[in-house]
């Protein structure tokens, strides 16, 4: 589990990643850009089944964050398309960590899509590896410090980015990324989950470090307990109270918050630097995410990965 203390701030590049990604809708649309190449808005519509006004929002965070830029599909024409940047290209490995999860964790048959790696022709399977030691991460093996002083004042731009079940999202084709968002993919049930590898499992320290409306917190609570991601049990000194612990299927999400927060590192901490110093301690090095095939021990790029939609 991840050791020390954070009180995360809303303008830190940690926050930041959450409020330009949150949202279930958003992962799939990056799906359909990074590994299909889609780039024109009706091809995104139609590929996800996703209501036109919800698109039209995604889209235009994307851009207006610097993920993906608008200009015409050809030099002089008047159609438009979106497509991605450097910084949007480099989603890949959350991408690949919210696949990788999805297709362990919440299969419900033939897995429905695969990442392979054209050089080997294996499947990418538990890619996200420590930079130094090119180890798969595991959260009792990081610890961290932080710059973090001040406390978030709440979300407003969250209130948007509305919970989305899961058979929504696989309208159109299964897909493990899809059963992943439904398990975490919306802003609030992601900072919650951020919060258990902080070690905060007390429901009145998620409240007061999240800012967050207690009929909310209980609802993401409820379903990320249904969903497995987290148990209960009795605080030791005081039986007559609950708290709330990651599961094994919910430690294995740690990659998809590690992968985001590390996004946000590289592209939105500016001159401040990164906000959070993770170490890994099974090598003592400061720990970067980084994708590499585990069969033949090479870096991944976007380049590298061939995409397939199975059903």
């Amino acid at each position: 589990m991840l050791q020390h203390e954070i009180l995360p701030d809303s303008s830190c590049s940690v926050e930041r990643s959450f409020e330009i990604l949150g949202g279930a809708w958003t992962f799939l649309v990056l799906r359909e850009a990074v590994f299909e190449n889609v780039v024109q808005f009706d091809n995104f519509q139609s590929n996800l089944g996703i209501a036109r006004e919800s698109l039209k929002r995604v889209l235009n965070r994307l851009v207006r964050n610097g993920v993906m830029y608008h200009r015409p599909l050809a030099p002089g024409g008047l159609r438009k398309g979106y497509f991605l940047t450097e910084q949007g290209r480099d989603l890949l490995p959350a991408l690949v960590a919210a696949l990788n999860w999805g297709e362990v964790w919440a299969s419900e048959g033939p897995t429905p899509e695969r990442l392979t790696h054209k050089q080997c022709g294996r499947a990418l399977e538990q890619a996200v590896v420590c930079s130094h030691c090119h180890v798969p991460v595991d959260p009792r093996d990081v610890s961290f410090t932080s710059k973090i002083r001040n406390r978030s004042k709440g979300r407003e731009k969250f209130a948007k980015m509305r919970y989305v079940e899961q058979t929504l999202l696989e309208r159109q084709r299964p897909s493990s990324i899809a059963r992943t968002m439904a398990t975490i993919g919306d802003p609030w049930s992601f900072l919650i989950i951020r919060e258990c590898f902080y070690g905060i499992r007390r429901f009145d320290a998620f409240q007061q470090r999240l800012s967050i409306a207690s009929n909310i917190l209980t609802a993401r609570l409820k379903r990320l307990l249904a969903a497995g991601v987290l148990r209960t049990q009795p605080v030791a000194d005081q039986p007559h109270l609950s708290e709330y612990r990651l599961t094994e299927k919910g430690m294995a999400l740690y990659a998809v918050p590690l992968t985001i927060i590390a996004w946000g590192d590289k592209w939105l901490a500016g001159t401040n630097g990164p906000p959070l110093i993770l170490t890994h301690k099974r090598c003592g090095h400061v720990f970067s995410a980084e994708l590499r095939c585990r069969s033949c021990d090479v870096g991944i790029t976007l380049d590298d990965v061939e995409y397939q939609a199975l059903a």
